[in-house]
Protein backbone atom coordinates (compact mmCIF):
# COMPACT_ATOMS: atom_id res chain seq x y z
CA UNK A 1 0.00 0.00 0.00
CA UNK A 2 1.76 3.92 -1.35
CA UNK A 3 2.06 6.22 1.81
CA UNK A 4 0.82 9.47 0.58
CA UNK A 5 1.42 9.62 -3.38
CA UNK A 6 0.90 13.51 -3.40
CA UNK A 7 4.12 13.98 -1.50
CA UNK A 8 5.94 11.39 -3.43
CA UNK A 9 5.29 12.98 -7.05
CA UNK A 10 5.80 16.65 -5.30
CA UNK A 11 8.89 15.66 -3.91
CA UNK A 12 10.13 14.38 -7.05
CA UNK A 13 8.75 17.48 -8.96
CA UNK A 14 10.37 19.11 -6.87
CA UNK A 15 13.71 17.36 -7.24
CA UNK A 16 13.60 17.48 -10.97
CA UNK A 17 13.07 21.63 -10.76
CA UNK A 18 16.21 21.69 -8.78
CA UNK A 19 17.60 19.88 -10.78
CA UNK A 20 16.49 21.95 -13.62
CA UNK A 21 17.38 25.26 -11.88
CA UNK A 22 21.19 23.50 -11.66
CA UNK A 23 21.59 23.07 -14.94
CA UNK A 24 19.90 26.38 -16.42
CA UNK A 25 22.60 27.72 -13.86
CA UNK A 26 25.37 25.08 -14.48
CA UNK A 27 25.68 24.81 -17.82
CA UNK A 28 26.36 28.77 -18.87
CA UNK A 29 28.87 28.98 -16.01
CA UNK A 30 30.54 26.06 -17.04
CA UNK A 31 30.51 27.15 -20.88
CA UNK A 32 31.77 30.53 -19.81
CA UNK A 33 34.27 28.60 -17.37
CA UNK A 34 35.56 26.86 -20.24
CA UNK A 35 35.74 29.57 -22.87
CA UNK A 36 37.48 31.82 -20.02
CA UNK A 37 39.87 29.02 -19.40
CA UNK A 38 40.28 26.85 -22.06
CA UNK A 39 43.92 27.05 -23.62
CA UNK A 40 46.22 25.15 -26.59
CA UNK A 41 49.32 24.51 -27.14
CA UNK A 42 51.38 26.35 -29.52
CA UNK A 43 54.36 25.43 -31.50
CA UNK A 44 57.43 27.41 -32.52
CA UNK A 45 59.76 27.41 -35.36
CA UNK A 46 63.16 26.94 -34.52
CA UNK A 47 65.87 28.35 -37.26
CA UNK A 48 69.37 26.82 -37.08
CA UNK A 49 71.84 29.70 -38.42
CA UNK A 50 75.17 27.73 -37.96
CA UNK A 51 76.52 23.92 -37.31
CA UNK A 52 73.75 20.86 -36.44
CA UNK A 53 71.41 21.63 -33.43
CA UNK A 54 69.55 18.79 -31.38
CA UNK A 55 66.24 18.61 -30.37
CA UNK A 56 65.11 16.17 -27.87
CA UNK A 57 61.39 15.39 -28.34
CA UNK A 58 58.87 15.30 -25.67
CA UNK A 59 57.02 11.98 -27.33
CA UNK A 60 60.75 10.48 -25.77
CA UNK A 61 61.80 9.94 -29.66
CA UNK A 62 65.31 9.58 -30.51
CA UNK A 63 66.98 12.70 -30.60
CA UNK A 64 67.54 14.43 -33.92
CA UNK A 65 69.61 16.63 -35.60
CA UNK A 66 68.56 19.87 -37.09
CA UNK A 67 70.44 21.98 -39.72
CA UNK A 68 68.08 23.71 -41.09
CA UNK A 69 64.18 24.47 -39.64
CA UNK A 70 61.97 22.41 -37.75
CA UNK A 71 58.56 22.76 -35.47
CA UNK A 72 58.73 22.73 -31.75
CA UNK A 73 55.98 21.77 -29.14
CA UNK A 74 55.77 22.13 -25.71
CA UNK A 75 58.26 19.67 -24.04
CA UNK A 76 60.72 19.44 -26.75
CA UNK A 77 64.26 20.74 -25.52
CA UNK A 78 66.96 22.20 -27.53
CA UNK A 79 70.38 21.43 -27.46
CA UNK A 80 73.40 23.56 -29.16
CA UNK A 81 77.30 22.88 -28.86
CA UNK A 82 80.07 25.03 -29.04
CA UNK A 83 79.93 25.22 -32.82
CA UNK A 84 76.21 25.64 -33.19
CA UNK A 85 73.72 28.32 -32.97
CA UNK A 86 70.08 28.93 -33.82
CA UNK A 87 67.03 30.97 -32.97
CA UNK A 88 63.23 30.13 -31.75
CA UNK A 89 60.47 32.40 -32.84
CA UNK A 90 57.34 31.49 -30.43
CA UNK A 91 53.69 32.06 -31.79
CA UNK A 92 53.41 35.84 -29.87
CA UNK A 93 56.34 37.00 -31.65
CA UNK A 94 59.07 36.85 -28.88
CA UNK A 95 62.18 35.74 -29.96
CA UNK A 96 65.14 33.43 -28.55
CA UNK A 97 68.58 33.25 -29.53
CA UNK A 98 70.56 30.09 -28.67
CA UNK A 99 74.45 30.90 -28.66
CA UNK A 100 77.09 28.11 -27.46
CA UNK A 101 76.23 24.94 -25.35
CA UNK A 102 72.72 25.65 -24.86
CA UNK A 103 70.12 23.23 -23.40
CA UNK A 104 66.49 25.09 -23.42
CA UNK A 105 63.17 23.01 -22.97
CA UNK A 106 59.77 24.91 -24.06
CA UNK A 107 58.13 24.06 -20.70
CA UNK A 108 54.96 25.84 -21.90
CA UNK A 109 53.51 27.41 -24.66
CA UNK A 110 50.09 28.30 -24.43
CA UNK A 111 47.19 30.53 -25.60
CA UNK A 112 43.90 30.80 -24.32
CA UNK A 113 41.64 28.84 -27.18
CA UNK A 114 38.56 31.56 -27.37
CA UNK A 115 38.89 35.61 -27.86
CA UNK A 116 36.23 35.53 -24.67
CA UNK A 117 39.20 35.07 -22.46
CA UNK A 118 40.70 37.44 -20.79
CA UNK A 119 43.98 35.57 -19.66
CA UNK A 120 47.48 35.99 -20.74
CA UNK A 121 49.26 34.06 -23.05
CA UNK A 122 51.87 31.53 -20.92
CA UNK A 123 55.44 30.89 -22.58
CA UNK A 124 58.42 28.75 -19.58
CA UNK A 125 61.77 27.99 -20.74
CA UNK A 126 63.38 25.69 -18.76
CA UNK A 127 67.12 26.39 -19.18
CA UNK A 128 69.90 24.55 -17.67
CA UNK A 129 73.13 25.67 -19.18
CA UNK A 130 74.60 27.94 -21.76
CA UNK A 131 73.98 31.27 -23.36
CA UNK A 132 70.43 33.05 -24.32
CA UNK A 133 69.47 36.40 -25.81
CA UNK A 134 65.74 36.77 -25.18
CA UNK A 135 63.58 39.10 -26.94
CA UNK A 136 59.63 39.76 -25.22
CA UNK A 137 57.71 41.33 -27.70
CA UNK A 138 55.30 43.89 -26.77
CA UNK A 139 51.60 42.90 -26.22
CA UNK A 140 49.30 43.14 -29.02
CA UNK A 141 45.46 41.78 -27.89
CA UNK A 142 46.62 39.85 -25.02
CA UNK A 143 49.64 40.28 -22.58
CA UNK A 144 52.53 37.96 -21.72
CA UNK A 145 53.63 35.90 -18.96
CA UNK A 146 56.90 34.60 -20.04
CA UNK A 147 59.12 33.07 -17.62
CA UNK A 148 62.84 31.85 -17.72
CA UNK A 149 63.61 28.66 -14.59
CA UNK A 150 67.11 28.14 -14.16
CA UNK A 151 68.68 25.53 -12.23
CA UNK A 152 69.16 28.65 -9.44
CA UNK A 153 66.38 30.95 -9.63
CA UNK A 154 62.85 31.98 -11.44
CA UNK A 155 62.90 34.85 -13.76
CA UNK A 156 59.80 36.50 -14.62
CA UNK A 157 60.31 38.87 -17.97
CA UNK A 158 58.28 42.32 -19.17
CA UNK A 159 58.13 43.12 -22.70
CA UNK A 160 62.23 43.94 -23.45
CA UNK A 161 65.33 42.08 -24.68
CA UNK A 162 68.03 40.15 -22.17
CA UNK A 163 70.64 37.58 -21.51
CA UNK A 164 71.27 34.63 -19.63
CA UNK A 165 73.87 32.37 -19.07
CA UNK A 166 74.08 29.51 -16.87
CA UNK A 167 77.05 27.52 -15.59
CA UNK A 168 77.32 24.98 -12.78
CA UNK A 169 77.97 27.39 -10.09
CA UNK A 170 75.12 29.80 -10.85
CA UNK A 171 73.00 31.72 -13.65
CA UNK A 172 73.47 35.47 -14.97
CA UNK A 173 71.29 37.60 -15.93
CA UNK A 174 71.22 41.07 -17.31
CA UNK A 175 68.55 43.22 -18.46
CA UNK A 176 69.48 45.29 -21.91
CA UNK A 177 65.98 46.70 -21.96
CA UNK A 178 62.85 46.02 -20.04
CA UNK A 179 62.05 45.08 -16.47
CA UNK A 180 62.54 41.81 -15.31
CA UNK A 181 61.94 39.83 -11.47
CA UNK A 182 64.63 37.79 -10.49
CA UNK A 183 63.90 35.34 -7.89
CA UNK A 184 60.58 34.92 -5.46
CA UNK A 185 59.28 36.05 -2.28
CA UNK A 186 61.51 38.35 -0.13
CA UNK A 187 64.68 37.88 -2.53
CA UNK A 188 63.10 38.62 -5.41
CA UNK A 189 65.46 41.48 -6.97
CA UNK A 190 63.77 43.72 -10.14
CA UNK A 191 66.41 44.77 -12.32
CA UNK A 192 65.61 47.72 -15.47
CA UNK A 193 67.41 48.65 -17.95
CA UNK A 194 71.12 48.27 -18.03
CA UNK A 195 71.33 46.17 -14.67
CA UNK A 196 72.91 42.73 -14.52
CA UNK A 197 72.83 40.64 -11.17
CA UNK A 198 74.12 36.85 -10.30
CA UNK A 199 72.43 34.13 -8.90
CA UNK A 200 74.14 31.36 -7.22
CA UNK A 201 74.03 27.67 -6.23
CA UNK A 202 71.58 29.29 -2.76
CA UNK A 203 69.11 31.04 -5.37
CA UNK A 204 69.46 34.06 -3.83
CA UNK A 205 70.50 37.23 -6.15
CA UNK A 206 72.90 39.61 -5.67
CA UNK A 207 72.61 43.43 -5.55
CA UNK A 208 72.06 44.63 -9.19
CA UNK A 209 75.43 45.69 -11.09
CA UNK A 210 75.56 47.73 -14.07
CA UNK A 211 75.28 45.57 -17.41
CA UNK A 212 78.71 46.52 -18.58
CA UNK A 213 81.07 44.41 -17.12
CA UNK A 214 85.11 44.19 -17.33
CA UNK A 215 86.46 40.90 -18.29
CA UNK A 216 90.24 41.71 -17.15
CA UNK A 217 90.94 40.60 -13.14
CA UNK A 218 93.27 42.92 -11.38
CA UNK A 219 93.82 45.66 -14.16
CA UNK A 220 95.23 47.83 -11.77
CA UNK A 221 97.62 45.31 -10.58
CA UNK A 222 97.10 45.23 -6.81
CA UNK A 223 99.38 42.58 -5.41
CA UNK A 224 99.63 39.79 -5.90
CA UNK A 225 99.86 40.29 -9.26
CA UNK A 226 100.33 36.88 -10.68
CA UNK A 227 97.17 35.53 -9.16
CA UNK A 228 95.18 36.85 -12.45
CA UNK A 229 98.48 37.59 -15.12
CA UNK A 230 100.63 35.24 -16.51
CA UNK A 231 104.31 36.49 -17.26
CA UNK A 232 106.46 35.12 -20.19
CA UNK A 233 109.89 36.12 -21.77
CA UNK A 234 110.83 35.43 -25.58
CA UNK A 235 114.59 35.63 -26.48
CA UNK A 236 116.62 33.62 -29.02
CA UNK A 237 119.88 32.78 -27.32
CA UNK A 238 120.63 31.82 -24.37
CA UNK A 239 123.03 34.22 -24.38
CA UNK A 240 121.33 37.31 -24.25
CA UNK A 241 119.69 39.09 -21.42
CA UNK A 242 115.89 38.48 -20.72
CA UNK A 243 113.21 41.01 -20.36
CA UNK A 244 111.88 41.75 -16.82
CA UNK A 245 108.80 42.70 -15.46
CA UNK A 246 108.12 44.73 -12.15
CA UNK A 247 105.44 45.96 -9.75
CA UNK A 248 105.69 49.42 -9.09
CA UNK A 249 103.91 52.86 -8.14
CA UNK A 250 103.94 55.23 -10.11
CA UNK A 251 102.19 58.72 -9.56
CA UNK A 252 99.88 57.10 -6.76
CA UNK A 253 99.06 54.29 -9.08
CA UNK A 254 99.83 50.43 -9.26
CA UNK A 255 101.45 49.78 -12.66
CA UNK A 256 103.56 46.88 -14.24
CA UNK A 257 107.06 47.45 -15.83
CA UNK A 258 108.20 45.68 -19.04
CA UNK A 259 111.71 46.75 -19.29
CA UNK A 260 115.01 45.78 -20.83
CA UNK A 261 118.05 47.96 -21.18
CA UNK A 262 121.07 45.88 -22.08
CA UNK A 263 124.52 46.49 -23.83
CA UNK A 264 123.54 44.21 -26.31
CA UNK A 265 121.09 46.71 -28.18
CA UNK A 266 119.65 45.26 -31.51
CA UNK A 267 118.94 42.09 -30.12
CA UNK A 268 115.18 40.95 -30.51
CA UNK A 269 113.18 40.47 -27.18
CA UNK A 270 109.73 39.87 -26.01
CA UNK A 271 108.05 40.55 -22.27
CA UNK A 272 103.94 39.80 -21.80
CA UNK A 273 101.69 40.17 -19.35
CA UNK A 274 98.77 38.00 -20.09
CA UNK A 275 94.88 36.52 -19.07
CA UNK A 276 93.34 33.46 -20.59
CA UNK A 277 89.38 34.28 -21.43
CA UNK A 278 86.40 32.53 -22.47
CA UNK A 279 83.73 34.90 -22.94
CA UNK A 280 81.04 34.81 -25.86
CA UNK A 281 80.17 38.19 -27.00
CA UNK A 282 78.29 37.41 -30.05
CA UNK A 283 75.08 38.87 -28.38
CA UNK A 284 76.69 41.84 -27.28
CA UNK A 285 76.86 45.25 -28.92
CA UNK A 286 80.16 47.27 -27.41
CA UNK A 287 83.96 45.89 -27.01
CA UNK A 288 86.22 48.49 -25.65
CA UNK A 289 89.75 48.26 -24.58
CA UNK A 290 91.27 50.99 -22.27
CA UNK A 291 94.74 51.61 -20.55
CA UNK A 292 97.09 54.04 -19.28
CA UNK A 293 100.37 54.02 -20.88
CA UNK A 294 103.67 55.35 -20.29
CA UNK A 295 106.78 54.87 -22.23
CA UNK A 296 110.06 56.10 -20.43
CA UNK A 297 112.60 54.57 -23.32
CA UNK A 298 112.27 52.97 -26.93
CA UNK A 299 115.74 52.21 -28.75
CA UNK A 300 114.14 50.36 -32.08
CA UNK A 301 112.53 52.95 -34.01
CA UNK A 302 108.74 53.28 -34.90
CA UNK A 303 107.31 49.48 -35.07
CA UNK A 304 110.16 48.01 -36.73
CA UNK A 305 110.61 47.19 -40.14
CA UNK A 306 107.91 45.47 -40.27
CA UNK A 307 105.17 47.42 -37.96
CA UNK A 308 105.06 44.60 -35.59
CA UNK A 309 107.89 46.10 -32.81
CA UNK A 310 106.81 48.78 -30.43
CA UNK A 311 107.73 49.25 -26.62
CA UNK A 312 104.03 48.79 -25.63
CA UNK A 313 101.26 46.53 -27.43
CA UNK A 314 97.73 45.48 -26.34
CA UNK A 315 96.63 42.24 -28.49
CA UNK A 316 93.33 40.81 -28.29
CA UNK A 317 93.03 36.95 -28.95
CA UNK A 318 89.57 35.72 -30.33
CA UNK A 319 87.12 33.58 -32.63
CA UNK A 320 85.06 34.77 -34.90
CA UNK A 321 81.93 33.79 -35.65
CA UNK A 322 82.92 30.95 -38.59
CA UNK A 323 85.33 29.14 -35.34
CA UNK A 324 88.53 30.60 -36.78
CA UNK A 325 91.22 31.91 -34.51
CA UNK A 326 91.95 36.00 -35.32
CA UNK A 327 93.59 38.49 -32.98
CA UNK A 328 93.68 42.37 -33.22
CA UNK A 329 96.40 44.15 -32.21
CA UNK A 330 97.29 47.97 -31.47
CA UNK A 331 101.43 49.03 -30.29
CA UNK A 332 102.26 52.57 -29.04
CA UNK A 333 105.52 54.75 -30.16
CA UNK A 334 107.56 57.59 -29.12
CA UNK A 335 110.14 58.08 -31.66
CA UNK A 336 110.95 56.76 -35.50
CA UNK A 337 114.00 58.38 -36.21
CA UNK A 338 114.09 55.83 -38.97
CA UNK A 339 111.03 56.72 -40.33
CA UNK A 340 109.40 53.15 -40.62
CA UNK A 341 106.29 53.21 -42.02
CA UNK A 342 103.96 52.39 -39.67
CA UNK A 343 101.25 49.85 -41.68
CA UNK A 344 98.06 49.25 -41.34
CA UNK A 345 95.74 46.56 -39.75
CA UNK A 346 93.55 44.22 -41.94
CA UNK A 347 90.75 46.55 -41.29
CA UNK A 348 92.73 49.45 -42.65
CA UNK A 349 93.89 50.80 -39.11
CA UNK A 350 97.45 51.86 -38.10
CA UNK A 351 99.30 48.81 -36.03
CA UNK A 352 101.01 51.77 -33.71
CA UNK A 353 100.24 55.43 -32.85
CA UNK A 354 102.77 58.04 -31.57
CA UNK A 355 101.90 59.48 -27.74
CA UNK A 356 104.56 61.86 -26.23
CA UNK A 357 107.43 60.38 -24.14
CA UNK A 358 107.51 59.75 -20.15
CA UNK A 359 103.68 60.47 -19.54
CA UNK A 360 100.87 58.72 -19.21
CA UNK A 361 98.63 58.47 -21.82
CA UNK A 362 94.74 57.25 -21.68
CA UNK A 363 94.20 55.02 -24.51
CA UNK A 364 90.69 53.51 -25.45
CA UNK A 365 90.52 51.39 -28.46
CA UNK A 366 86.38 52.65 -29.45
CA UNK A 367 84.17 49.58 -30.31
CA UNK A 368 86.22 46.80 -31.29
CA UNK A 369 82.67 44.85 -32.61
CA UNK A 370 82.06 48.05 -35.00
CA UNK A 371 85.72 48.25 -35.95
CA UNK A 372 86.51 44.68 -36.81
CA UNK A 373 83.23 44.47 -39.18
CA UNK A 374 82.33 41.03 -40.92
CA UNK A 375 85.61 40.12 -38.96
CA UNK A 376 84.45 40.70 -35.06
CA UNK A 377 84.78 38.62 -32.64
CA UNK A 378 82.40 35.80 -31.16
CA UNK A 379 84.10 34.41 -28.33
CA UNK A 380 87.29 36.43 -27.04
CA UNK A 381 90.09 33.71 -25.89
CA UNK A 382 92.97 35.96 -24.41
CA UNK A 383 94.25 39.46 -23.53
CA UNK A 384 97.96 40.18 -23.78
CA UNK A 385 100.22 43.43 -23.26
CA UNK A 386 103.67 43.03 -24.00
CA UNK A 387 106.64 45.20 -24.87
CA UNK A 388 108.46 44.03 -28.24
CA UNK A 389 111.89 45.61 -29.82
CA UNK A 390 115.25 45.70 -28.93
CA UNK A 391 115.89 48.23 -25.79
CA UNK A 392 112.62 49.44 -23.65
CA UNK A 393 111.38 50.62 -20.94
CA UNK A 394 107.49 51.24 -20.72
CA UNK A 395 104.51 51.18 -18.25
CA UNK A 396 100.99 50.01 -18.25
CA UNK A 397 98.41 51.06 -15.71
CA UNK A 398 94.47 50.80 -15.53
CA UNK A 399 93.60 48.01 -18.17
CA UNK A 400 90.14 47.05 -18.74
CA UNK A 401 88.09 45.31 -21.50
CA UNK A 402 84.97 46.28 -21.12
CA UNK A 403 81.63 44.67 -22.64
CA UNK A 404 78.45 46.12 -22.83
Amino acid sequence: MRKNPDRVAWTVLSMAFVFFCLLAIGIPLGARSYLLNATEDQDALLQVIAGTVLVDKANGADPIGVTDSAMLSPGDEVITDDTSWATLDLFERSHVTLYREAKVKLDKAQAPQFGLSGKPNQITLNMTGGIVRVGVALPRERTTDFQVVTPHTNVVLEEGSYRIEVANEGTQFTVIRGQATVGQDVSAEVLRHGERTWVDLKGVPADSLPAAQNLIENGSFQPPVDTHWVTSTVIFSSTVQPPAVHGVEDGGRRAIRLVRREPDDGTHSEVAIQQRLDQDVRDFDRLTVSMDVLIDFQSLSGGGLLSSEFPIIVRLDYKDRWGSDKFWTHGFYYQNRQGYPIAPDPWGQPTGEKIPRGVWYPYESGNLLEALGDNRPAQITGFTVYASGWNYDSLVSEVQLILE
